[in-house]
């Protein structure tokens, strides 16, 4: 059985999987508001001004560290007949956001400016995950199938 990473990373997926990934962390940024959101978006956009490939850089450096994190989950995904994962994240929300903040933090930056930023932001991080598990859950399964 090939597991979530293989799927993910297989040379024939992963270039749909970083676009499709970068395309909905994008997304889920410009969709924040309120004032943190307003400072999450401003220092997503210096970060990308710098380095404007730095969110396809994370969703490929940060993939197969997600399907391995995500593993328990999709099995039993699986073994329950399927469906769709994202709502099967969504009814698993403790696990689900443990399993990718977990994930977020092995790919984290280890340093300088983006390891600043990270560590500002971290706590933004798992409610911006958490909303977005549906089509965090949608996106993998669409590639994993």
């Amino acid at each position: 059985m090939t597991t979530l990473r293989e799927a993910l990373t297989a040379p024939e997926t992963k270039p749909a999987v970083v676009a499709d990934l970068a395309t909905l962390i994008d997304s889920e940024i410009s969709g924040l508001g309120g004032l943190t959101g307003i400072a999450i978006k401003t220092a997503f956009a210096a970060a990308k001004k710098k380095n404007p490939d730095i969110v396809s850089r994370v969703a490929s450096g940060y993939v197969g560290t997600l399907g391995d994190a995500l593993q328990p989950l999709w099995e039993r995904f699986q073994a329950g007949g399927g469906g769709d994962f994202g709502a099967f994240l969504v009814a698993n929300q403790a696990e689900a956001e443990k399993a990718i903040m977990t994930a977020v933090d092995a790919a984290a930056p280890s340093g300088g400016q983006a390891r600043a930023m990270y560590d500002k932001f971290k706590p933004q991080a798992a409610k911006i995950m958490v909303g977005a598990l549906p089509r965090l859950g949608a996106l993998l399964q669409k590639h994993a199938g």
